[in-house]
């Protein structure tokens, strides 16, 4: 069964915190040194849906994915999106699993308080 994937230090790929404790997020373009700055989140979940997002954009369904249960529901274009257009699309990934995140809980907070009161 696919878990999340962190590496030896049980961070997320493309994911660092920053001294000031916000969650940045970014990508290599492939075949290239240059960066695309996915930006900062509130969490290490977010930049890391942020990433899975951009690596989807950037190498396709195959890619290796940090959340590989969840993979990002981006339509196939045979364009090429531009850093910007990428940036875009994460950021959108990102915020949509914490919205997500957030009615589960509360959902669940519903269904413990039914059983408990």
């Amino acid at each position: 069964m696919a878990r999340e994937r962190r590496d030896c230090n049980g961070r997320y790929r493309g994911v660092r915190m920053r001294k000031w404790g916000k969650w940045v997020a970014e990508i290599r373009q492939p075949n290239s040194r240059n960066r695309i700055w996915l930006g900062s989140y509130n969490t290490a979940e977010e930049a890391a849906r942020a990433y899975d997002a951009a690596v989807f954009c950037l190498r396709g369904p195959s890619a290796t994915f940090n959340f590989p249960l969840n993979v990002p529901e981006i339509p196939s274009t045979t364009e090429i999106l531009s850093p910007a257009q990428i940036r875009e699309v994460a950021f959108r990934h990102a915020r949509r699993g914490s919205t997500l995140e957030a009615a589960e809980r509360i959902q669940n907070q519903g269904c413990l308080k039914g059983r408990l009161g």
